[in-house]
């Protein structure tokens, strides 16, 4: 969810924002799209992506990107690629006031969807997610701009240029993929490989031995390797993944209990509120009241 802090003060803000019920032109669906202009003090208050991607393309000045815990610093020129169920943070830098254009997404062509869930695990790291494409960075300015205009055609020019970008995003992942796999062991890339489909199927999973199914390993290895290089098995890691996302989304508000409840797959309100206070200590009805009077 796009959160906007209390402190923003923008200069100039486009936002185009469709939620929960994206906008669906061509063979993906629009999230959200827009620009900011920040001040000194500027920052967009931690929150949860549902099942998207989103690039934020850096248009002038310079801050800091935040995903997962995990600072990046970013300056013009640079695109950070966030990933599905991303907990996502962005603060101004306050002698260089960033500028950023900023596009939410989720493409339902099965073989472009298959090439960035593959991709995405080689940039799994936050710190491994910052490319640089002018051509990229131009697209997402086009749509920007097209999604605010009342032209007949804008429609079908927000249609082209977002197909185009998702090409031109594969081709710039292929090349973080290239140069982290040689930096990377076999085993931390399989864990990698794990822990994002995870992050990015987190509603959809059913059972964890599927993984066996997405990596071509036997589960028991699977969990050997996880638990020898994480600390964690498979499925302490599933769980506070998705409990962790379904407290950002009850401190943000926007959805109801139950509703978060059943976007990360819990049988019953009854098993979440279990698996929710066995993890932190308190009901999910009172966790927003907690983290607002802290």
């Amino acid at each position: 969810m796009k959160k906007v802090a209390n402190n923003l003060n923008p200069l100039f803000h486009i936002n185009e924002y469709y939620g929960t019920n994206p906008l669906h032109i061509g063979s993906v669906e629009l999230v959200q799209v827009g620009r900011l202009f920040c001040k000194s003090d500027t920052e967009i208050e931690r929150h949860a992506h549902l099942g998207w991607y989103e690039l934020t393309i850096v248009t002038g000045g310079a801050g800091t990107v935040e995903a997962n815990g995990v600072e990046v610093s970013v300056s013009e020129g640079d695109i950070f690629i966030s990933l599905p169920y991303d907990t996502h943070a962005i603060y101004s830098d306050a002698v260089r006031p960033l500028k950023y254009d900023f596009l939410s997404f989720y493409p339902c062509d099965d073989e472009k969807r298959a090439a960035l869930e593959s991709l995405s695990s080689a940039i799994y790291p936050a710190d491994k997610r910052v490319v640089n494409n002018d051509k990229i960075g131009y697209l997402v300015a086009t749509v920007t701009e097209e999604i605010s205009s009342d032209a007949p055609d804008r429609i079908e020019i927000i249609e082209n240029a977002i197909s185009q970008i998702i090409i031109y995003l594969i081709r710039s992942m292929n090349g973080i993929s290239a140069h982290n796999t040689q930096h990377v062991s076999d085993r931390d890339m399989l864990c990698f490989k794990i822990m994002n489909y995870i992050d990015t199927h987190m509603g959809l999973i059913n059972n964890l031995s599927d993984l066996s199914n997405v990596t071509n390993y036997n589960y028991s290895y699977l969990s050997a390797i996880f638990k020898s290089q994480t600390g964690n098995t498979i499925s302490e890691y599933y769980q506070q993944k998705r409990l962790g996302a379904a407290r950002q989304l009850i401190i943000e508000g926007k959805l109801s209990i139950n509703k978060i409840a059943e976007i990360f797959g819990y049988s019953s309100i009854y098993s979440f509120s279990k698996a929710f206070k066995a993890k932190y200590g308190i009901a999910p009805s009172k966790i927003k009241t907690q983290a607002h009077s802290i």
